[in-house]
Protein backbone atom coordinates (compact mmCIF):
# COMPACT_ATOMS: atom_id res chain seq x y z
CA UNK A 1 0.00 0.00 0.00
CA UNK A 2 1.23 3.55 -1.06
CA UNK A 3 1.89 5.82 2.10
CA UNK A 4 1.32 8.48 0.06
CA UNK A 5 2.49 12.09 0.53
CA UNK A 6 2.11 15.83 0.92
CA UNK A 7 4.33 17.15 -1.43
CA UNK A 8 1.41 18.05 -4.21
CA UNK A 9 1.34 21.15 -1.70
CA UNK A 10 4.52 22.29 -3.00
CA UNK A 11 3.36 22.03 -6.50
CA UNK A 12 -0.31 24.02 -5.50
CA UNK A 13 1.34 26.69 -2.86
CA UNK A 14 -1.88 27.86 -1.02
CA UNK A 15 -1.98 30.54 1.14
CA UNK A 16 -3.88 28.79 3.90
CA UNK A 17 -3.58 25.13 4.87
CA UNK A 18 -5.96 24.23 7.75
CA UNK A 19 -5.20 21.54 9.94
CA UNK A 20 -8.55 19.95 10.84
CA UNK A 21 -9.67 16.69 12.99
CA UNK A 22 -10.91 15.40 16.47
CA UNK A 23 -8.47 16.24 18.97
CA UNK A 24 -5.96 14.23 20.28
CA UNK A 25 -5.05 12.63 16.77
CA UNK A 26 -1.88 15.17 15.87
CA UNK A 27 -3.12 18.08 14.10
CA UNK A 28 -1.01 20.15 15.85
CA UNK A 29 2.27 17.76 15.09
CA UNK A 30 1.66 17.17 11.11
CA UNK A 31 0.41 21.38 10.94
CA UNK A 32 4.29 22.22 12.52
CA UNK A 33 6.29 19.72 10.53
CA UNK A 34 4.08 21.20 7.45
CA UNK A 35 5.40 24.67 8.58
CA UNK A 36 8.94 23.39 8.36
CA UNK A 37 8.31 22.00 5.15
CA UNK A 38 7.34 25.26 3.75
CA UNK A 39 9.90 27.65 5.70
CA UNK A 40 12.76 25.19 3.84
CA UNK A 41 11.15 25.86 0.66
CA UNK A 42 12.01 29.99 1.22
CA UNK A 43 8.65 30.85 1.97
CA UNK A 44 7.58 32.84 4.55
CA UNK A 45 5.25 30.92 7.09
CA UNK A 46 3.51 31.68 9.80
CA UNK A 47 2.56 28.45 12.27
CA UNK A 48 -1.00 29.61 13.97
CA UNK A 49 -2.95 27.75 16.43
CA UNK A 50 -6.08 28.64 18.08
CA UNK A 51 -7.02 25.17 19.76
CA UNK A 52 -8.68 26.05 23.26
CA UNK A 53 -6.18 23.44 24.71
CA UNK A 54 -2.81 24.58 22.95
CA UNK A 55 0.45 22.46 22.56
CA UNK A 56 2.37 24.12 20.07
CA UNK A 57 4.89 25.83 22.46
CA UNK A 58 5.02 22.80 24.55
CA UNK A 59 5.70 21.16 20.55
CA UNK A 60 8.33 23.91 19.37
CA UNK A 61 9.87 24.12 23.11
CA UNK A 62 9.53 27.88 22.03
CA UNK A 63 6.93 30.29 24.40
CA UNK A 64 4.68 31.45 21.36
CA UNK A 65 1.61 32.18 23.44
CA UNK A 66 -0.17 35.41 22.34
CA UNK A 67 2.78 37.18 20.11
CA UNK A 68 4.05 36.34 16.59
CA UNK A 69 7.38 34.94 17.48
CA UNK A 70 9.81 33.72 14.92
CA UNK A 71 11.19 30.34 15.64
CA UNK A 72 14.86 30.02 16.86
CA UNK A 73 16.85 28.37 14.47
CA UNK A 74 14.39 27.93 11.39
CA UNK A 75 14.57 30.70 8.93
CA UNK A 76 11.35 32.54 7.61
CA UNK A 77 9.20 30.76 10.32
CA UNK A 78 7.17 32.38 12.87
CA UNK A 79 4.57 31.31 15.00
CA UNK A 80 1.73 32.10 17.47
CA UNK A 81 -0.37 30.36 19.91
CA UNK A 82 -4.00 32.04 21.07
CA UNK A 83 -5.21 30.51 23.89
CA UNK A 84 -8.62 31.29 25.32
CA UNK A 85 -7.67 33.97 27.65
CA UNK A 86 -5.46 36.13 25.01
CA UNK A 87 -7.90 35.66 22.49
CA UNK A 88 -10.45 37.38 24.63
CA UNK A 89 -8.30 40.16 25.30
CA UNK A 90 -7.71 41.01 21.96
CA UNK A 91 -11.31 40.59 21.46
CA UNK A 92 -12.36 43.10 24.07
CA UNK A 93 -9.49 45.27 22.55
CA UNK A 94 -10.55 44.97 18.79
CA UNK A 95 -14.23 44.73 19.08
CA UNK A 96 -15.62 45.50 22.52
CA UNK A 97 -16.42 49.66 22.34
CA UNK A 98 -18.14 48.39 18.64
CA UNK A 99 -20.41 46.02 20.45
CA UNK A 100 -20.77 48.53 23.21
CA UNK A 101 -22.00 51.06 20.90
CA UNK A 102 -24.70 48.69 18.99
CA UNK A 103 -25.98 47.26 21.75
CA UNK A 104 -26.73 50.20 24.02
CA UNK A 105 -28.60 51.60 20.69
CA UNK A 106 -30.84 48.96 21.28
CA UNK A 107 -31.09 48.87 25.30
CA UNK A 108 -30.15 51.07 27.83
CA UNK A 109 -26.38 49.32 29.22
CA UNK A 110 -23.40 50.42 30.68
CA UNK A 111 -19.79 49.28 29.79
CA UNK A 112 -19.72 46.09 31.75
CA UNK A 113 -21.73 44.14 28.55
CA UNK A 114 -18.62 44.32 27.00
CA UNK A 115 -17.21 41.65 29.45
CA UNK A 116 -20.52 39.41 29.26
CA UNK A 117 -19.95 39.26 25.24
CA UNK A 118 -16.77 38.49 25.66
CA UNK A 119 -17.43 35.28 27.21
CA UNK A 120 -20.27 34.01 25.41
CA UNK A 121 -19.44 30.88 23.99
CA UNK A 122 -17.31 30.77 20.47
CA UNK A 123 -16.22 34.10 21.24
CA UNK A 124 -12.62 32.89 21.25
CA UNK A 125 -12.84 31.10 17.71
CA UNK A 126 -15.05 33.84 16.32
CA UNK A 127 -12.31 36.35 17.34
CA UNK A 128 -9.13 34.05 15.89
CA UNK A 129 -11.41 34.23 12.33
CA UNK A 130 -10.86 37.72 12.38
CA UNK A 131 -7.06 37.54 13.34
CA UNK A 132 -6.71 34.79 10.49
CA UNK A 133 -8.40 37.22 8.27
CA UNK A 134 -5.95 40.27 8.76
CA UNK A 135 -2.71 38.23 8.47
CA UNK A 136 -4.58 37.39 5.30
CA UNK A 137 -4.83 40.39 3.89
CA UNK A 138 -1.77 42.50 5.38
CA UNK A 139 0.02 39.72 3.02
CA UNK A 140 2.97 39.62 5.11
CA UNK A 141 2.97 35.51 4.76
CA UNK A 142 3.51 33.67 1.81
CA UNK A 143 1.16 30.36 3.65
CA UNK A 144 -0.14 30.29 6.91
CA UNK A 145 -0.58 26.83 8.67
CA UNK A 146 -3.51 26.75 11.04
CA UNK A 147 -3.84 24.35 13.58
CA UNK A 148 -7.79 24.60 14.50
CA UNK A 149 -9.71 23.91 17.02
CA UNK A 150 -11.43 20.09 18.10
CA UNK A 151 -13.68 19.07 14.62
CA UNK A 152 -16.44 20.10 16.04
CA UNK A 153 -15.69 23.53 17.11
CA UNK A 154 -14.52 24.86 13.80
CA UNK A 155 -17.58 23.34 11.78
CA UNK A 156 -19.66 25.25 14.78
CA UNK A 157 -17.82 28.52 14.22
CA UNK A 158 -18.02 28.20 10.24
CA UNK A 159 -21.47 27.35 10.29
CA UNK A 160 -21.96 30.75 13.12
CA UNK A 161 -19.72 32.78 10.56
CA UNK A 162 -22.25 32.03 7.47
CA UNK A 163 -25.52 32.78 9.46
CA UNK A 164 -23.60 36.30 11.21
CA UNK A 165 -23.03 37.13 7.79
CA UNK A 166 -27.01 36.35 6.28
CA UNK A 167 -28.27 37.90 9.80
CA UNK A 168 -26.28 40.96 10.04
CA UNK A 169 -28.04 42.22 7.06
CA UNK A 170 -31.36 41.69 8.44
CA UNK A 171 -30.00 43.25 11.91
CA UNK A 172 -30.16 46.47 9.85
CA UNK A 173 -33.51 46.37 8.21
CA UNK A 174 -34.62 46.06 11.40
CA UNK A 175 -32.79 48.76 12.84
CA UNK A 176 -33.93 51.36 10.04
CA UNK A 177 -37.52 50.57 11.20
CA UNK A 178 -37.37 51.06 14.75
CA UNK A 179 -34.37 53.65 14.60
CA UNK A 180 -36.63 56.50 16.33
CA UNK A 181 -37.52 54.55 18.92
CA UNK A 182 -34.43 53.16 19.73
CA UNK A 183 -32.84 56.58 19.98
CA UNK A 184 -35.77 57.76 21.83
CA UNK A 185 -35.36 55.06 24.27
CA UNK A 186 -31.38 54.69 24.80
CA UNK A 187 -31.23 58.93 24.58
CA UNK A 188 -28.60 58.55 22.16
CA UNK A 189 -25.99 56.64 23.38
CA UNK A 190 -24.60 55.72 20.48
CA UNK A 191 -21.26 57.57 19.47
CA UNK A 192 -21.00 56.22 16.15
CA UNK A 193 -24.31 55.19 13.66
CA UNK A 194 -24.72 51.60 14.66
CA UNK A 195 -25.85 50.96 10.90
CA UNK A 196 -21.95 51.37 9.85
CA UNK A 197 -20.86 49.22 12.72
CA UNK A 198 -23.36 46.56 11.38
CA UNK A 199 -22.04 46.75 7.59
CA UNK A 200 -18.20 46.92 8.89
CA UNK A 201 -19.07 43.78 10.51
CA UNK A 202 -21.00 42.03 7.40
CA UNK A 203 -18.06 43.02 5.33
CA UNK A 204 -16.06 41.11 7.86
CA UNK A 205 -18.02 38.22 7.58
CA UNK A 206 -17.91 38.13 4.02
CA UNK A 207 -14.55 38.17 3.78
CA UNK A 208 -13.63 35.86 6.23
CA UNK A 209 -15.63 33.41 4.14
CA UNK A 210 -14.35 34.81 0.86
CA UNK A 211 -10.97 33.80 2.45
CA UNK A 212 -11.80 30.48 3.67
CA UNK A 213 -13.47 29.86 0.46
CA UNK A 214 -10.60 30.80 -1.80
CA UNK A 215 -9.08 28.63 -4.40
CA UNK A 216 -5.68 28.90 -2.57
CA UNK A 217 -7.15 27.62 0.97
CA UNK A 218 -7.26 23.93 1.34
CA UNK A 219 -7.81 22.10 4.39
CA UNK A 220 -5.93 18.78 5.75
CA UNK A 221 -8.10 16.25 7.63
CA UNK A 222 -6.08 14.52 10.46
CA UNK A 223 -7.15 11.49 11.81
CA UNK A 224 -6.42 8.16 13.56
CA UNK A 225 -7.84 4.21 12.35
CA UNK A 226 -10.34 3.67 14.48
CA UNK A 227 -14.38 4.02 14.32
CA UNK A 228 -14.51 7.33 15.27
CA UNK A 229 -12.00 8.90 14.09
CA UNK A 230 -13.12 7.79 10.48
CA UNK A 231 -16.58 8.67 11.54
CA UNK A 232 -15.57 12.01 12.03
CA UNK A 233 -13.36 12.30 9.23
CA UNK A 234 -16.47 11.71 6.95
CA UNK A 235 -18.34 14.44 8.81
CA UNK A 236 -15.88 17.15 8.65
CA UNK A 237 -15.04 16.39 4.69
CA UNK A 238 -18.28 16.78 3.76
CA UNK A 239 -19.51 19.74 5.92
CA UNK A 240 -16.26 21.51 4.58
CA UNK A 241 -17.11 21.00 1.34
CA UNK A 242 -20.72 21.97 2.13
CA UNK A 243 -19.43 25.35 3.10
CA UNK A 244 -17.14 25.67 -0.15
CA UNK A 245 -13.75 24.71 1.34
CA UNK A 246 -11.62 22.32 -0.57
CA UNK A 247 -9.98 19.29 1.90
CA UNK A 248 -7.15 17.85 -0.53
CA UNK A 249 -5.64 15.17 1.83
CA UNK A 250 -5.82 13.22 4.46
CA UNK A 251 -3.53 12.05 7.11
CA UNK A 252 -4.05 8.87 8.96
CA UNK A 253 -1.51 8.86 12.23
CA UNK A 254 -0.62 6.36 14.53
CA UNK A 255 -0.43 3.58 12.29
CA UNK A 256 1.40 -0.08 13.87
CA UNK A 257 3.82 -1.44 11.48
CA UNK A 258 4.48 -4.84 10.34
CA UNK A 259 7.64 -4.95 12.07
CA UNK A 260 5.91 -4.08 15.66
CA UNK A 261 3.08 -6.18 14.16
CA UNK A 262 5.69 -9.37 14.10
CA UNK A 263 6.66 -8.82 17.71
CA UNK A 264 3.19 -9.35 19.70
CA UNK A 265 -0.07 -10.45 19.16
CA UNK A 266 -1.56 -7.30 20.44
CA UNK A 267 0.07 -5.31 17.46
CA UNK A 268 -0.95 -7.79 15.01
CA UNK A 269 -4.39 -7.72 16.15
CA UNK A 270 -4.07 -3.94 16.30
CA UNK A 271 -2.57 -3.71 12.85
CA UNK A 272 -5.13 -5.82 11.69
CA UNK A 273 -7.80 -3.87 12.92
CA UNK A 274 -5.96 -0.44 11.38
CA UNK A 275 -6.35 -2.04 8.43
CA UNK A 276 -9.53 -2.20 7.82
CA UNK A 277 -10.26 1.56 8.63
CA UNK A 278 -6.92 2.15 6.06
CA UNK A 279 -8.77 1.06 3.66
CA UNK A 280 -12.19 2.26 4.08
CA UNK A 281 -10.41 5.91 4.25
CA UNK A 282 -9.10 4.82 0.97
CA UNK A 283 -12.48 3.77 -0.57
CA UNK A 284 -13.98 6.83 0.47
CA UNK A 285 -11.57 9.14 -0.34
CA UNK A 286 -8.48 7.37 -2.72
CA UNK A 287 -10.13 9.14 -5.96
CA UNK A 288 -9.97 13.26 -4.66
CA UNK A 289 -7.74 13.71 -1.25
CA UNK A 290 -3.90 12.49 -1.65
CA UNK A 291 -4.05 9.74 2.07
CA UNK A 292 -0.86 10.47 3.58
CA UNK A 293 -0.05 6.80 6.68
CA UNK A 294 1.93 8.02 9.44
CA UNK A 295 3.39 5.57 11.25
CA UNK A 296 3.20 5.36 15.19
CA UNK A 297 6.48 6.60 15.71
CA UNK A 298 8.76 5.45 18.79
CA UNK A 299 9.71 8.69 19.86
CA UNK A 300 8.23 11.88 21.41
CA UNK A 301 7.43 14.36 18.69
CA UNK A 302 9.18 17.39 20.54
CA UNK A 303 11.64 20.27 19.48
CA UNK A 304 12.61 20.12 15.88
CA UNK A 305 14.47 17.27 15.31
CA UNK A 306 11.45 14.94 16.08
CA UNK A 307 9.33 17.52 13.92
CA UNK A 308 12.22 17.53 11.02
CA UNK A 309 11.55 13.57 10.76
CA UNK A 310 7.81 14.03 10.57
CA UNK A 311 8.18 16.31 7.77
CA UNK A 312 10.12 13.91 6.10
CA UNK A 313 7.54 11.37 6.38
CA UNK A 314 4.76 13.69 5.49
CA UNK A 315 6.36 14.94 2.45
CA UNK A 316 8.83 12.02 1.10
CA UNK A 317 7.61 11.53 -2.41
CA UNK A 318 6.82 7.79 -3.72
CA UNK A 319 8.52 6.30 -6.48
CA UNK A 320 6.37 4.77 -9.10
CA UNK A 321 8.38 1.81 -9.74
CA UNK A 322 9.06 0.99 -5.87
CA UNK A 323 5.81 1.27 -3.68
CA UNK A 324 6.54 1.72 -0.30
CA UNK A 325 4.54 -0.23 1.99
CA UNK A 326 2.24 0.86 5.22
CA UNK A 327 4.93 0.88 8.14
Amino acid sequence: MDRGSLSFLDEERPRIVMFCGKGGVGKTTTASATALHFSGMGLRTLLLSTDPTPSLSDILELDVKGDITPVEGVGGLDAVELDYDIVVEMWKKKFGSEVYEVVSSFIPVEEEIIDYVANAPGIDQEFALSYLYDLYREGRYDVVVWDTAPAGGTLSLIKLQDKFYRHLGEAAKLYLRVRTALEILTRGRAKRDPLIIIEDWRRLAEGVLSMLRDRRTTATLVTIPESLGVSQTRRVAEELRGYGIRPSAVVINYVVGDEAASTSEFYRKRREMQMNYIREVEALYGGCMEIVVLPLLPFEVKGLRALREVERLLFQSSHPSKPQQVP
